[in-house]
């Protein structure tokens, strides 16, 4: 796409070569030219921005949604972080105290993350104190606490004292980001989906609110059995996460399949690997660098696909600031994954290049 200035040049150049003349930049043809080019110019960008919007590997946004409602794929909403607080009161009190619905709680911090009472709940007449589920006031990951970070309580109740969280906080998920939706989109022109088949089940499963990950076995445990294994963001996805897609699955299966959801297996995989880095680069930095590769070369992998060397070298060749890199053979090498597993990272380990070794 030209730019504001090589357009006004080319049009100058043009009123030049026909007239003989170059125009004065104020005078009124001048003015008349500088605005045309950069009308000219703002209907470029906005062309190059639909072009980009016409195909699922460039398009962004909305239009992105778009490419993806023809292929029956919607986006993942957030989903907001759950669990159970504990309040306790100052004293032993001989009435009872009441917990309104809506009671608000959350983790310290400058922006701290909120959860509410999802009912009304009551400490009765000689209890120091109530376990109480709570969710999240708004959707994402953030929302998922460790044990002991939920602390403040933001709606005071006379005669409570302290609340905390005895159990972590999980379940939390982002909205699904253009690159996560973009990789579902063309995963369904590489694996099509015919309703019968281990990309129709895979597909399901994925469109659920909540589900990172989903691996197929058909017939694991007998003619028309089908055995679904899933992950959440956080790891291990909820009892109630499994039953939803279990719920789901249920209602799309074929007629005469008995369907099963469970939880996908982490599989852990070492990469070793010594480094070389390019002239005028820290290696440390590098270093680094290359760790994050690696680790977005695991995070682009889907439940049952296999870890390959070759796979995880285009990732680190294209890290800024190697020179050359070459595996540890002894502990890195192409290892299969089954349906149930995914592969994650293990022990990453990135050394100088030892001359001779």
């Amino acid at each position: 796409m030209d730019s504001y200035d090589v357009i006004l040049k080319r049009m100058f150049d043009k009123y030049e070569e026909r007239t003989g003349t170059l125009p004065d930049r104020a005078s009124d043809i001048g003015v008349r030219m500088e605005i045309l080019a950069g009308e000219i110019f703002s209907s470029e960008v906005k062309l190059e921005f639909l072009k980009n919007q016409m195909f699922p590997s460039s398009a962004v946004g909305e239009f992105l949604d778009i490419h993806a409602s023809q292929r029956g794929i919607s986006r993942k909403h957030g989903v907001k972080a759950q669990g159970t607080v504990t309040f306790y009161t100052e004293t032993v009190f001989a009435h009872d105290i009441v917990i309104p619905q809506g009671t608000a709680v959350s983790v310290r911090g400058d922006a701290p993350w909120r959860y509410v009472t999802t009912e009304e709940n009551v400490i009765e007449a000689g209890s120091v104190g109530l376990v109480c589920h709570v969710e999240a006031t708004q959707p994402g990951e953030g929302g998922n606490a460790d044990i002991g970070e939920v602390t403040v309580l933001v709606t005071p109740i006379a005669g409570i004292e302290r609340v905390t969280n005895e159990a972590a906080m999980f379940g939390g998920f982002d909205e699904e980001t253009d690159e996560l939706l973009r990789k579902r989109i063309i995963d369904s022109f590489i694996n099509i989906s015919n309703g019968t088949n281990k990309a129709y089940y895979i597909k399901s499963a994925m469109d659920v609110d909540g589900v990172c990950a989903a691996g197929v076995i058909p017939r694991n445990r007998g003619v028309g059995t089908v055995d679904v294994f899933i992950m959440s963001p956080d790891g291990e996805p909820s009892e109630s996460l499994i039953n939803t897609v279990e719920e789901r699955l249920s209602e799309l299966r074929e007629v005469n399949v008995d369907i099963q959801v469970g939880s996908l297996t982490k599989q852990n995989v070492d990469v070793f690997l010594y480094l070389q880095v390019k002239k005028g680069y820290s290696f440390n930095t590098v270093k680094n660098a290359v760790i994050q590769s690696i680790n977005n070369y695991f995070a682009q992998l889907n439940a049952g696909e296999n870890f390959y060397r070759s796979s995880v070298a285009e990732f680190i060749t294209h890290t800024e600031g190697v020179d050359n890199f070459y595996f540890i053979d002894s502990r890195t090498s192409d290892v299969y994954i089954s349906p149930d597993h995914i592969a994650w990272p293990g022990l990453i380990f990135v050394v100088p290049r030892v001359e001779g070794a």
